[in-house]
């Protein structure tokens, strides 16, 4: 009896570590590929960016999307893959515009290894300049100028899954 208790405990507690397994990695280039779909020849940086996985099987569709790079020939190798959220997954993030001052707007996807998607984040895609902090993994900083001499820096950290504005 004690036997199979410990089986199955065995079996429950792996289960969560085998269902992540292959699908995150912190580059999410390494696991996905990211296909950029302009809607109209015309419009190149509206569309859609299929995400596909090492089987070329399309895995996802993310829809009505903004993104400053569509009109490249390279634009799947210019999303930003890195892990904003420091899980261990590699995450999506999109230009998807760049001002006259230099000023980034960005979208961002968190990926969620549990139900294998991507799913936007609002708080980090209004985060104007968006990087990943240096100095410390658990956070994500943002710059953006309305000036010579007018500057905006901000440092936001996850504590227990939510960004918090640590520094502005």
């Amino acid at each position: 009896m004690w036997r199979t208790i410990f089986i199955a405990l065995l079996g429950l507690a792996s289960a969560p570590a085998w269902s992540a397994g292959k699908q995150c990695d912190p580059d999410a280039k390494n696991t996905f590929t990211f296909t950029w779909i302009p809607k109209t020849a015309s419009v190149p940086t509206a569309g859609s960016m299929r995400i596909t996985d090492r089987a070329d099987r399309t895995v996802q569709v993310l829809d009505n999307l903004e993104y400053y790079y569509g009109d490249s020939e390279d634009s799947g190798n210019l999303v930003d893959g890195r892990d904003y959220n420091n899980d261990g997954c590699g995450d999506l993030v999109l230009v998807s515009s760049v001002a006259a001052i230099g000023n980034t707007s960005n979208t961002a996807f968190l990926y969620d290894p549990v139900r294998r998607r991507f799913v936007e984040h609002e708080g980090l895609s209004v985060i104007m300049g968006l990087d990943i902090d240096p100095r410390d993994r658990r956070c994500v900083t943002g710059f953006g100028k309305g000036g010579a001499v007018d500057i905006h820096t901000a440092r936001h950290c996850w504590s227990n899954g939510r960004l918090v504005l640590k520094e502005e």
